[in-house]
């Protein structure tokens, strides 16, 4: 047993009471993130409502009074797209093997359809909102009124292209997969411990260096749906909408008798408003997903403390949202874990201390858990490669008789017993005759001389080159070459089945990647293991080392195997031309690697002249020190000398 620096053995009672759910201590973190990016979407509606009224400066700079009652009502439209937000919200990336398979599993989905309706309601307050703040000179009414009250064609094409604008950006939105909140998969840095983690940047900070990425994507998506809108408008569903809001506005007010829309040109000078006004509401969007992306992302930890601190019972509320199957609270969880783990020494140690809790203490409950995250891939892997059972095999059934057979089977010759040879005429023929229609009807004839002759002259139309090019060998070969050819050209990406999608789906799970969990649990184990030698006062963790070597052992060389194994699909062309081991590095799948060795190394340099008498051969010790250095850089002198 490895020495302790603990002259004395103390264990914590657990408290007794069940400990409150994660979500109690998530939800109101994540409520303060979330005003926070509101607060911050507030000064962008500001410009904006600046920028729809009257230039001067009692209204640029004085938001009590119409400034303010814009901004607010341009919030709005904001609003809609952050409870959009909330209730899509996932933390993994969408694991798929081809983009098309992506298109058609998301297409149908009712989420698809909830974005949809959403950005085109957001669309629809921010058109009104827009609509109301102009003077009437801007003729932007839905009647017009003159000698006689006319229908306004301006209206119902601003209206339009708003409405397009928002499938643009739903399309935009889906592609994106912006429902996505990215986590870090390694959450540990160079000066990780001193508390300035390089590997999440500050929410302002964030925002400030996607601004001109912002920027960009908004003009992008503006230029597209207003040529788009105006061209489907024009070219098919101008009369269609006139003839619609006509009908509508005729009950409402008396209007002229012409039924019929105007010439499209008086339209040109809408255009131009509309490109600064559709920009205006693309980039509120765009805005508005990129703060609840920054402030969502941040660490688990409420005022530089974890997040449970609040609890009677810290661990028991932490062990709760780690067994969660809900995909935010888990992967928050687990996040707080690993920094608990580093960072935070009174919460690691009370760790080993709490012993008296139920289901076990509270190392045990947090090793089987961080196990089992990381023994699911070896699972993943072994279903993957486990052969499929043929669907024709299984429906072929044997026979069932229900009673035995009492008698013999039916004879296939003939009823009656054989008859002596016929000796008259007449009874010759019969027996010829029969003979002749039984041997007819028993065996296929043959091909006629005419066919046979016809065949060869047909055959000797054909030159060699022409016998070739109809040989099947042949025009499989032509087919597939033309199909390289279409996944070549860009119509054939969605149609591209990527040898890294396929290890992303098997390694991380699906539907979404369970990476940055697997990574924490992975970063937490280790951590715990290693803090024992000085932490551990009651020797809980030691007896669990060797699991842990032989749990991130098996799982690197499940990995591996699977990798080598896998065979480059022939639609995956951008891949044939590297080699062969270019072809096998998958960014995702090498961080999760990288993490096993990582921890593996520092429990081997923890615990190398204890392993033996904890119960690791020397056989594992060497297999486990050779996974380590294997196609990484150069190990650590540490783990050099003790080979």
């Amino acid at each position: 047993m490895p020495p302790s620096n603990q002259p004395t053995i103390t264990s914590v009672m657990a408290p007794r009471k069940t400990p409150r759910p994660y979500r109690d201590f998530m939800t109101p973190v994540l409520h303060r993130r979330f005003t926070s990016s509101i607060l911050l979407t507030i000064c962008v509606c500001y410009v904006e409502a600046v920028w729809m009224g009257e230039w001067n400066i009692f209204w640029q700079w004085f938001p009590i009074g119409p400034a303010g009652m814009k901004t607010l009502l341009l919030l709005i439209p904001a609003l809609v797209i952050y409870i959009l937000r909330v209730a899509q919200i996932h933390i993994g990336q969408r694991t798929t093997t081809y983009p098309f398979e992506t298109f058609i599993k998301y297409l149908f989905r009712f989420n698809t359809l909830q974005t949809f309706v959403v950005y085109s309601l957001s669309a629809l307050l921010f058109g009104e909102v827009y609509i109301w703040s102009q003077p009437t000179s801007a003729k932007l009414g839905w009647i017009m009124s003159h000698e006689r009250s006319r229908l306004n064609e301006r209206s119902i094409y601003l209206r339009f292209v708003f409405f397009f604008l928002a499938g643009a950006q739903s399309a935009v939105h889906l592609y994106r997969d912006y429902d996505r909140v990215v986590f870090p998969v390694s959450k540990t840095g160079p000066d990780f411990k001193e508390g300035n983690n390089p590997v999440v940047i500050p929410a302002r900070a964030q925002i400030g260096r996607k601004a001109l990425q912002i920027m960009k994507r908004s003009g992008f998506t503006t230029l597209g749906g207003l040529v788009g809108g105006t061209l489907l408008y024009g070219l098919f569903l101008r009369s269609t909408l006139w003839e619609w809001n006509y009908m509508f506005a005729r009950r409402l007010s008396s209007l002229a008798k012409s039924s019929r829309p105007g010439g499209f040109f008086a339209l040109t000078d809408i255009f131009c408003h509309l490109i600064i006004e559709g920009y205006l509401l693309v980039f509120l969007w765009e805005f508005t997903n990129a703060a609840f992306d920054a402030y969502v992302s941040q660490e688990p930890l409420k005022k530089g403390k974890p997040i449970t601190d609040d609890s009677k019972d810290p661990n028991g509320s932490l062990l709760i949202g780690l067994r969660t199957k809900k995909e935010l609270p888990k992967n928050v969880a687990f996040w707080e874990l690993a920094l608990i783990t580093n960072r935070f020494q009174v919460r690691r140690k009370s760790i080993y201390d709490e012993i008296d809790r139920k289901n076990g203490s509270t190392w045990k409950q947090i090793l089987a858990v961080c196990l089992a995250e990381i023994n699911n891939i070896s699972s993943r892997i072994q279903a993957a490669q486990s052969p499929t059972p043929d669907p024709g095999a299984l429906r072929k059934t044997q026979p069932i008789e229900l009673v035995p057979r009492i008698s013999q089977p039916l004879k296939d010759d003939k009823i009656a017993g054989p008859s002596t040879s016929p000796t008259t005429a007449l009874g010759k023929f019969e027996n010829f005759a029969s003979d002749l229609v039984r041997t007819c009807g028993s065996s296929s004839p043959g091909p006629s001389p005419q066919a046979i002759k016809l065949l060869e002259y047909s055959s000797s139309l054909l030159t060699p080159e022409r016998r070739a090019q109809l040989n099947p060998n042949t025009m499989t070969g032509w087919i597939r070459s033309n199909l390289i050819k279409i996944i070549r050209s860009p119509f054939g990406v969605p149609f591209r089945k990527k040898l890294s999608s396929s290890a992303i789906v098997v390694i991380t799970g699906t539907p979404y990647s369970q990476a940055g969990t697997i990574v924490d649990a992975v970063t937490a184990l280790t951590e715990l293991s290693v803090a024992s030698l000085k932490e551990d006062s009651l020797g809980q963790v030691y007896k669990d080392v060797p699991e842990i070597i032989r749990t991130f052992v098996l799982a690197i060389k499940n990995i591996d195997g699977f990798m080598r194994s896998l065979e480059v699909h022939w639609t995956d062309v951008d891949l044939h031309a590297k080699d062969e081991n270019e072809k096998r590095k998958v960014p995702l799948v090498e961080e999760v690697v990288e993490a096993l060795k990582s921890g593996l190394e520092r429990i081997l340099l923890a615990f190398g002249e204890y392993l033996e008498s904890m119960g690791v051969t020397k056989t594992e010790i060497r297999e486990a020190k050779e996974l380590v250095v294997k196609d990484r850089k150069p190990a650590r002198k540490e783990m050099k000398e003790t080979k």
